[in-house]
């Protein structure tokens, strides 16, 4: 509430959410296309390069899932959910298994940090929350996304590494 009350860009964003219809060749532009791009793909998509994702402004970092279902169908876009969901619950195995609390937290929150980019970018791609700017971890173009991503999965890495290399010491001490 208080971003909406401060910012203009939130407050055409979320108009631009409730009613893309009112203003297709404005404000709801962005959001229309991609729902006419997903619409348009169907469950098996238009095939590589056929079809025209270039009418979303700015589809290679915040709409990317629409040029997916689009192009590649329905049924694929599932699949990029369904791996981005299995991380997610590989981070949550990890943490589960963490005996300090510290790095079960850590590993926790990575894990959601990672999830909730995925529901953001996700849900703005589809008109079910304002769209907020947010890339795909890892599909999307973004120098700092890919990083970050990059970061968060080497930090659960490690906490894997290190629960492993634990779990052996007990073994051999045991």
């Amino acid at each position: 509430m208080l971003a909406y009350q401060l910012f203009g860009h939130v407050r055409t964003r979320v108009s631009a959410w409730l009613n893309p219809w009112a203003d297709i060749a404005g404000k709801g532009y962005q959001i229309t296309q991609s729902l006419f791009a997903i619409g348009t793909g169907g469950w098996f998509g238009m095939g590589l390069y056929r079809g025209m994702p270039r009418r979303i402004p700015v589809v290679e970092k915040d709409f990317i899932f629409s040029a997916i279902s689009e192009e590649l169908g329905g049924i694929f876009a599932l699949c990029v959910l369904l791996i981005c969901l299995g991380c997610f619950l590989q981070f949550m195995m990890i943490a589960s298994r963490m005996q300090a609390v510290f790095y079960k937290l850590i590993a926790f929150g990575l894990g959601t940090i990672y999830i909730i980019q995925v529901f953001l970018t996700v849900g703005g791609v589809t008109k079910f929350i304002p769209s907020t700017g947010v890339t795909l971890p890892l599909v999307s173009y973004g120098g700092s996304s890919i990083l970050s991503t990059f970061i968060i999965f080497g930090i659960i890495q490690g906490l894997y590494i290190l629960k492993r290399n634990e779990e052996e010491e007990e073994k051999y001490e045991g």
